[in-house]
């Protein structure tokens, strides 16, 4: 910027200056010329009422105001009048004036130049009319010699080209310095978002096209900016889903490796104790005996492929539970009657503290997941131990809490009771507990209807606590919560 504009700069003033040395010349010889001719004209209008005498005034002023040499001529070529100013010229008689108008014989009216001594002169006769008697009018003009001052002009050249390139190079400095000092700005301001750092925009308010360019860039640096954002965003879940697939991947593969091992054993055994009945080999001969074993092996295979085919169920993406208002009550009294056997044989002190609750739920899903609840109660207290069962609604919300005595789980162990084929006792044996598919089923289900679950111990035993978001009492109003609200939009 700063060379291109300098370089321009000087070659302009160059050639200006050449174009004044080359044509003030004759562009002054014309305008003297042009001027001349108009003051003759207004001196002639000016006098033809006059007589010569009267006129002279006149013609001396026009002498005087236009610096010319007048003498007035009559038919006969005699001088008539002489202005004062012209005498010191009419040296020797009429030798300048004869001189003056054999040169001038043959001319137009246009006048004509000549030289005297180092002067330059022109000649202009003009007819002039004085009350009806025309005589001739003879201007003699001394043009300056411009030609000397145009000498001089060019002998001045390495003193004005010194002067140029001064100003020319300070005023390019000047405003190459304004002119490309937003540019700068605005250059590094886009080298930040080329490196996709937003932090600064750029702060020029001019009116022209280089603050539009500046508010483009900005406008730019936002739309990248929140591209950015949302691409980071949009990257960010995908890693966490890609992450949460990976786990669910490990998961199924554990989960398809523990059921293999889990359907290994027994039916290694059964088959082993069918051959073994089959050859008639040593107390396989009772077979009575190791039919109802292997009976008892394959219903609790069965109960573990129904718990698996459950799993499978409440993991399918466009499962939807069929809910109903359910009375939790009557829901948690039919599950304790059906383990009445069991409760009773380890002689445990089973209450129940129940409030009348309906919330709208898939009724044989919530059976299953309180009733594994209350089995595992039961299952894992020792003898004459005490199962509270709690129902209550407080705050608009239903809350059951199973309390079983006389045992506690490890802290560390709390946070992986509820994963898959998870058992405390690790020799997993199913004389001492189940397949550990129970409460994973549990938390399935319960999260299925964004019911919020705890386990924890208590001074004395173990606390499973569900609560629901909404309740509704029976008698008090229509059996209906928010959730099957939901779910009668679901159905329209």
């Amino acid at each position: 910027m700063f060379l291109i504009t300098s370089g321009l700069m000087v070659v302009f003033a160059v050639f200006i200056y050449m174009a004044i040395y080359l044509l003030l010349p004759s562009f002054y010889y014309q305008y003297k010329v042009n001027s001349l001719h108009e003051s003759i004209a207004e001196l002639l209008n000016e006098v033809e009422q006059e007589t010569l005498e009267s006129a002279t005034p006149i013609v001396d002023n026009f002498s005087e105001t236009n610096n010319v040499e007048t003498i007035i001529l009559d038919s006969e070529g005699q001088i008539v009048y002489v202005p004062p100013s012209v005498s010191r010229f009419v040296l020797g008689g009429n030798l300048m004036v004869r001189r003056g108008i054999a040169l001038a014989e043959g001319a137009d009216n246009g006048g004509m130049f000549f030289r005297r001594n180092h002067d330059q002169l022109m000649i202009i006769e003009e007819p002039i009319v004085f009350e009806g008697a025309e005589y001739t009018l003879r201007v003699i003009a001394t043009l300056q010699p411009i030609d000397e001052a145009a000498r001089v002009i060019f002998m001045f050249t390495p003193y004005i080209l010194v002067i140029i390139f001064i100003f020319a190079v300070v005023g390019a400095l000047v405003y190459s310095k304004v002119t490309t000092k937003p540019l700068l700005h605005m250059n590094k301001v886009a080298t930040r978002m080329a490196n996709l750092d937003f932090s600064e925009t750029c702060t020029v308010s001019t009116q022209d096209e280089i603050g539009e360019l500046s508010q483009s860039l900005n406008e730019m640096s936002k739309n990248l900016q929140r591209t950015m954002s949302e691409l980071q965003t949009a990257n960010n879940q995908l890693k966490d889903e890609i992450q949460q697939e990976r786990e669910l991947e490990a998961k199924r593969r554990e989960f398809v490796a523990t059921i293999s091992h889990e359907l290994k054993s027994p039916i290694t055994a059964v088959m082993g104790q069918l051959e073994a009945m089959i050859h008639g080999i040593g107390p396989y001969k009772d077979r009575d005996k190791y039919l109802r074993r292997s009976y008892a092996i394959m219903s609790d295979m069965e109960g573990l492929v129904k718990e698996v085919l459950a799993i499978s169920q409440l993991e399918q993406y466009d499962f939807v539970p069929t809910l109903e208002v359910v009375d939790l009550k009557n829901l948690i009294e039919k599950i304790v009657q059906k383990l009445e056997y069991f409760y009773q044989t380890k002689e445990i002190d089973m209450e129940l503290l129940l409030e009348d609750v309906s919330v709208s739920v898939d009724k044989n899903l919530m059976e299953k997941a309180i009733g594994n609840v209350i089995n595992n109660a039961i299952k894992y207290s020792p003898s004459e131990a005490r199962v509270i069962i709690t129902l209550t609604c407080e705050n608009g919300e239903p809350t059951i809490t199973v309390f079983n005595s006389g045992v506690s789980i490890v802290e560390e162990e709390l946070e992986n009771i509820f994963q898959a084929f998870f058992r405390i006792e690790k020799s997993r044996n199913r004389d001492t507990g189940g397949s550990g598919l129970g409460l994973y089923i549990v938390q399935k289900i319960l999260e299925l209807h964004h019911v919020e679950y705890r386990i924890q111990n208590k001074q004395d035993g173990i606390e499973f606590t569900m609560r629901w978001p909404a309740c509704v009492r029976r008698g008090n109003s229509p059996l209906l919560t928010q959730a099957a609200e939901r779910v009668n939009i679901e159905e329209l």
